[in-house]
């Protein structure tokens, strides 16, 4: 009986990253092709295609995507933290590894976050219990006063100081752990294309009419406008997810230039 070989599988994680990178980029560029041709300027009269790509629905095509997306950037996160605990020798390393894990659980969350709406839905709970109750004095407290005094979605006012200080904690970990220093910048890349999407999102959510003058600018209906901002608010996440998953396998590839998957048969006794 001839002898099975071992099937070896050489991996080149530049060229990896690279394809990777454009093209989940050619697939959020073909979800805004769908969405602003077929869905937003009605090229297809079938109501139910065009809400499925719609990028402003919750249960599109792109809320898919970018759910997966973030939760791949979760995986390869936690995967980091595994190799970093298999180096374990210390304090140090034990610290490294929580780090690395916390930072895991984190874009899991947000990629699970993303599917469900939970920032939103939780926002919109925390409105409805505080200040459409009557039965309530929080309108009447500090929490009223800072709900009068913020212009836009509640979700921001009760979820943004726990993310700012989640993002600080990560851009601070990153700067001491990622190399080379270069994926760190590229980091603070991400972190601005996310920047940028909820500055977008901020401006949707006033009270005031934010598009009336663009929509007058360019003499068009402002709906138009707010239709292509959340468009472009959408794919600049899912391009901020794309540059984190991409930093992070670099990051991954970098701790060992050898990895090994070793799939053994048990041998007949």
């Amino acid at each position: 009986m001839d002898q099975k070989q071992p099937l070896n599988f050489t991996l080149k994680p530049d060229a990896i990253t690279r394809r990777i990178f454009w093209c989940l980029l050619g697939f959020e560029l073909f979800i805004v092709f769908l969405d602003v041709f077929i869905n937003h300027y009605e090229w297809c009269s079938v109501g139910s295609i065009r809400r499925m790509i719609n990028i402003t629905r919750e249960d599109s095509l792109s809320n898919w995507f970018s759910s997966i997306q973030a939760i791949a950037v979760g995986s390869v996160i936690w995967l980091t933290a595994i190799s970093v605990r298999k180096q374990m020798g210390g304090d140090h390393y034990k610290r490294r590894f929580y780090c690395w894990a916390g930072i895991g659980t984190f874009f899991i969350y947000l990629g699970i976050d993303d599917a469900i709406k939970f920032h939103e839905r939780m926002g919109t709970a925390y409105h409805v219990l505080l200040f459409d109750d009557d039965s309530s004095g929080a309108n009447e407290g500090v929490l009223g006063s800072l709900y009068d005094f913020f212009p836009s979605y509640t979700w921001q006012m009760v979820f943004g100081p726990f993310f700012m200080a989640i993002g600080i904690f990560i851009i601070w970990f990153l700067w001491k752990s990622l190399e080379p220093r270069k994926l760190w910048y590229w980091f603070l890349v991400g972190i601005g294309l996310y920047a940028v999407a909820i500055g977008l999102d901020f401006v949707e959510g006033l009270d005031s009419e934010p598009y009336e003058g663009i929509a007058a600018f360019f003499s068009t209906e402002e709906y138009r406008i707010e239709h292509l901002s959340k468009t472009l608010e959408e794919f600049l996440e899912m391009l901020g997810t794309t540059t984190f998953l991409i930093i992070f396998l670099k990051n991954i590839f970098n701790q060992s230039r050898e990895w090994k998957i070793n799939i053994s048969e048990k041998s007949p006794s």
